[in-house]
């Protein structure tokens, strides 16, 4: 990792960090208020609360991955980097940034739990892909990066296609990607596959995804070699 990759890396890691900090407290502060409600509800035996992290991670990574193409690629350039070293400083910073949230997320669920059961808050459940294997700390950990690392790629790519192609190119593409996956649920077909899925779902199958996210991040070089400061609208 050269001294370029190395600077913008740093630079984008800070403004991410701010941005993290709020998204943290914000779900930390639900996850209170959520405890709150369920503690004073113990007496009824009906009511039960799930929560799914995964919903709130998987939604930020999908935006800090667009905004690494819409907020950094244009600066890069102006201040003179190498289109290559962008392009592998993004891929590093979704690699890594996968990893921070699946431990960060993973540990908040574990103490959570933890203080629950101090507190015997017994009505709230939490929610994670993990448990169609082993629900553990590490378990999540691993299911979440790889996930993560995929989701990250995918809007990655759909970011460099709308700033490469403007909204014609780009809403395009989004245009046919719905028109496929409404046919697909008229059809059956993508209900079936993914009931199919989840009924036969491994490690493998997390893997796999991840594997799909590097195609992602290998397809998205050849917009990065031709992207200029210029945003196409």
């Amino acid at each position: 990792m050269n001294n370029q990759i190395k600077g913008m890396f740093y630079y984008y890691s800070i403004d991410v960090i701010r941005s993290l900090k709020i998204f943290f407290t914000i779900l930390i502060g639900i996850l209170l208020a959520s405890a709150v409600v369920c503690y004073l509800l113990l007496g009824m035996d009906e009511f039960h609360m799930y929560f799914a992290l995964p919903f709130a991670t998987y939604t930020n990574v999908g935006i800090i991955a667009f905004q690494l193409v819409k907020g950094n690629v244009a600066f890069g350039l102006k201040m003179g980097a190498v289109r290559k070293n962008i392009y592998l400083m993004q891929v590093y910073f979704m690699f890594a940034y996968s990893i921070i949230i699946a431990v960060l997320s993973s540990t908040l669920q574990l103490i959570t739990e933890w203080l629950f059961e101090a507190f015997n808050i017994t009505n709230f459940i939490f929610w994670h892909p993990a448990v169609l294997l082993t629900d553990n700390w590490v378990t999540r950990i691993i299911v979440d990066a790889l996930v993560m690392f995929f989701i990250m790629a995918l809007l990655y790519l759909m970011a460099l296609i709308f700033y490469r192609t403007g909204l014609i190119g780009g809403g395009s593409l989004l245009g046919l990607l719905i028109v496929i996956t409404l046919h697909g649920v008229f059809e059956g077909w993508i209900i079936r596959g993914l009931m199919d899925i989840f009924s036969n779902i491994t490690m493998v199958s997390f893997v796999t995804l991840f594997i799909i996210g590097i195609g992602f991040c290998l397809l998205g070089f050849p917009f990065m070699r031709r992207i200029t400061v210029v945003k196409t609208r």
